[in-house]
């Protein structure tokens, strides 16, 4: 068995985005925040979603546009999973407002190339001992990101904003 790597050794550059309300985590801040011994060094090839909560939808240029992942090629018989870089993001839109957790199963992969966000198949998991399957349960915040805090000032009525006004001067 090879030694795990570090994903941080491999982080790139630069500002990282900061998660919005279903604005999606990276697969990169994905990955590091929730399984940190997993060695993955170029992206990672979705085998399977929690598709029973929403609809699950990936982007590879920050975040404009988004795309619908094809779970029901991914939940085929046969393995086939879905690609993608470190930089791409993950959401999920649940549906009628459901909370809860998702299941999230994917296998490390060392080169991506020309091959973020096709569907492609891969070799079964005895015939990658250097990339075993990581199976995650993560609730929806993980994936969507936490919301934003937003400074909203707070509403006056034009009698208490005159009284202001006349006191102040």
């Amino acid at each position: 068995m090879t030694s795990p790597i570090n994903i941080h050794a491999f982080r790139s550059h630069g500002a990282t985005a900061q998660p919005s309300a279903l604005g999606g985590n990276s697969v990169e801040d994905i990955v590091a925040m929730h399984c940190t011994d997993t060695p993955v060094l170029a992206g990672v090839v979705i085998e399977r979603l929690d598709s029973q909560i929403g609809v699950w939808q990936y982007s590879l240029d920050e975040a404009k546009p988004w795309q619908a992942v094809r779970t029901d090629l991914l939940h085929r018989d046969g393995p086939m999973g879905l690609v993608l870089a470190l930089n791409a993001r993950l959401r999920v839109l649940p549906f009628g407002g459901q909370r809860g957790t998702v299941r999230l199963v994917f296998h490390p992969v060392p080169f991506v190339g020309g091959g973020n966000g096709i569907y492609r198949p891969y070799p079964p998991t005895d015939e990658r001992p250097e990339a075993p399957t990581v199976t995650l349960v993560l609730g929806l915040s993980a994936i969507n990101g936490a919301p934003q805090s937003v400074y909203v000032p707070r509403m006056r009525n034009k009698r208490a904003l005159a009284a202001a006004r006349a006191a102040a001067g």
